[in-house]
This record gives C-alpha cells, structure tokens and sequence, in this order.
C-alpha cells in the first residue's frame, strides 16, 4: 500500500429485518459517514453489505472480503450482538480470528462507557 492510498473498510449489517427489506437499514450508512467524517481522510468503504442473524451467511460473507484478492483493512460488524436466540454475530465471527485482540474489546467498552449515561 501507498503512503496515499487510503485504507479499506467493509461494513457487515447483520439484520434479519434489513435483509429481507435494505431500506430500514440505518447502521450501514451511519458507519459509513463515520469512516467518511472522523477517519482522518484515511479511511475508505469498499463495501456494505447486509445478511441476516445468520451465522453461516455471516461467516461466509467475512471470509469472502479477508481470503479475496483485495482484502480489507478492516471488516467492522453491527448487529446480531443481542441476547436473542437468533443473535450470534460473536459466535460467528470468533473462529474465524487467528488472533484475538483483547485490549481492543476493553477500548471500546471503556470509550462506549463514556458516552453511556448511568442512572
């Protein structure tokens, strides 16, 4: 990669509902403005995708983007992170790391943290 080519993003929606009809989607484009407004003019999204509470059709749609021939720098996945039985984007996506980054999941509840009101 080029000092100027900017880093690839791929955004996985993980909704049974989006799936069936895209345009109650919200997550996949305000993750996208996210890259797009606060990456620094680093970041670009290769790619959106929505598949449902599925954990074949969600391993098979990261492992298409990572083993593919322009793999992105990043797969971010929303969705699918309830307590439902139908909720299983962690289990899904977890045997498919070959390393797990545990200080980057203890950021990211420490940052979500900041914003979550208390009461």
């Amino acid at each position: 990669m080029s000092h100027n080519e900017k880093l690839r993003a791929a955004i996985l929606v993980v909704s049974d509902t989006a799936s069936q009809d895209p345009s109650t989607d919200k997550a996949g484009s305000t993750l996208t403005d996210v890259f797009n407004q606060d990456g620094g003019d680093q970041w670009a999204v290769s790619e959106v995708r929505i598949v449902p509470d599925d954990v074949l059709a969600l391993q098979r749609q990261v492992t298409a983007w990572c083993d593919g021939g322009s793999s992105p720098n990043l797969v971010v996945t929303t969705g699918g992170t309830g307590f439902t039985a139908k909720d299983n984007t962690p289990e899904a996506i977890s045997p498919l790391l070959h390393k797990h980054a545990q200080g980057l999941v203890h950021g990211m509840l420490a940052a979500s943290l900041e914003v979550t009101p208390c009461k």
